[in-house]
């Protein structure tokens, strides 16, 4: 997914469930992929990832999926756990279907993440809220 303008890959990190990319805006973006099952250990390995593609500094992230993501409860209730741990500054969620709505929202509801996340239905509006955020 690419907004209107001339955004280009600064760096990319091409995993079989998911991409991860680095964009000239400054802004992280995770697509995970068809049938990507979040679990633990892949959210474990994405942390490193995330890390490394944000440079060891907070930057805000897009998060997308493909058809057919699911997220284990156990990775759910680990996420908030790592939170410290993580460079994702911040996060905006956009969800293109009611199931992945009503994912992201009870996570947003259920787990409290400690930094800035908002669910959003289209990129601009997630790319203008996430330029508010100053981290």
């Amino acid at each position: 997914m690419l907004t209107k303008t001339n955004l280009y890959t600064i760096s990319e990190i091409d995993l079989p469930e998911v991409n991860i990319q680095r964009k000239s805006n400054n802004i992280i973006y995770v697509l995970f992929k068809d049938n990507c099952a979040l679990d633990i250990n892949l959210q474990m390995r994405l942390l490193d990832h995330y890390n490394d593609i944000a440079g060891n500094k907070l930057m805000p992230f897009i998060f997308m999926a493909a058809e057919n993501v699911s997220i284990t409860k156990e990775a759910r209730d680990n996420a908030t756990k790592i939170e410290d741990r993580s460079m994702i500054g911040s996060s905006a969620v956009i969800v293109t279907t009611l199931p992945y709505k009503l994912i992201a929202n009870f996570y947003l509801r259920f787990n409290k993440p400690k930094r800035p996340f908002k669910v959003f239905s289209n990129e601009e509006d997630a790319v203008k809220w996430l330029k508010t955020i100053n981290l």
